[in-house]
């Protein structure tokens, strides 16, 4: 019996040094904004410097350890929901380094242009820089490209390939639920209130632009936008497009909503004047993969619930 046990032992032993070679011969690359990021292992442990990388990694069913601005992801994001325990990083512009060492990542997912040095971060973790917004192509398609990103370093890719396929099934399904609202040629106004006289209105290279277009849905706005894809200005920026369907997402403060209802100028407008305003719960525009669902969801669920009283 005690050989018996000796030659398991042995066997064990070589299975798992064939299992530990084979992982070191078989690295994960991603390419990322700093080039090849390899890693000997898919990463457990994720530091998350931006909203879009948490709310993917949450929807690729890990719990980031640490979060930059947890506080106000719940504010402005708001789903999916962060885990009960992570540590805090602080602001998204100007992590704690002290406090992302202490979570011990084995990975750190954050942006080019944060304030951040990458050097600094890398002395910590490995590092996956990764670009949301590049002006080149849709924000729904590139946030797309990011999660399969990151579920290639994380080890989730089936999970990834799942959740998209998911994502496709409910997008044609939203559709379907819009234009059934809205009649087969919907023209949509996506806006967001920065004041009382001042708004955004998203472009189809936007999230929820972006995330339109893969619905076979058209957006109204067709001018000058800056980078992450909206334009903004005055009320007068929604004239030319008063001929549609205007939905605004929050969160805005009822003391901002209040002062534009009451506006001249936006009560002579004619999507106001013909009741053609709907409302948005919380929702992550400038978001990765999950914010573009949950704006889908959402659009059609506010659309079926009738315009803003």
């Amino acid at each position: 019996m005690t050989a018996y046990r000796a030659l398991c032992g042995v066997f064990a032993l070589i299975l798992a040094v064939m299992i530990a070679s084979d992982a070191m011969a078989n690295p994960i690359e991603i390419e990322h904004e700093r080039g090849i990021l390899t890693l000997e292992a898919p990463a457990k442990r994720i530091a998350t410097i931006n909203w879009s990388f948490t709310e993917t990694v949450i929807a690729l069913g890990l719990d980031p350890v640490a979060v930059a601005d947890p506080q106000d992801y719940v504010e402005w994001v708001s789903e999916p929901k962060l885990p009960e325990s992570f540590v805090d990083l602080g602001q998204r512009s100007s992590p704690n380094l002290e406090a992302l060492r202490e979570a011990k990542p084995d990975l750190i997912i954050t942006i080019p242009d944060i304030g951040m040095a990458y050097e600094k971060l890398a002395e910590i973790a490995p590092v996956l820089e990764l670009r949301l917004f590049d002006e080149k192509r849709p924000a729904f398609e590139a946030a797309r490209d990011v999660f399969a990103k990151i579920a290639k370093a994380t080890g989730r890719e089936e999970q990834a390939e799942a959740y998209l396929a998911h994502v496709d099934q409910k997008l044609a399904e939203y559709s379907d639920r819009i234009t059934a609202v809205l009649g087969n040629d919907p023209m949509l106004n996506i806006i967001y209130f920065f004041d009382d006289s001042n708004v955004g209105i998203f472009a189809k290279s936007s999230l929820p632009g972006s995330v339109l277009g893969a619905m076979g849905l058209p957006v109204a706005y067709d001018g000058a936008i800056n980078k992450w894809g909206f334009a903004r200005g005055g009320f007068e920026i929604l004239a030319p497009y008063a001929k549609g369907t205007v939905v605004y997402t929050n969160p805005v403060p009822d003391v901002v909503i209040n002062k534009i209802w009451s506006s001249p100028m936006w009560k002579v407008m004619d999507f106001t004047r013909n009741s053609r305003v709907y409302e948005l719960p919380v929702v992550w525009a400038y978001g990765g993969v999950p914010s573009g669902l949950r704006f889908a969801k959402l659009l059609a669920e506010s659309l079926e619930n009738g315009p803003h009283s």
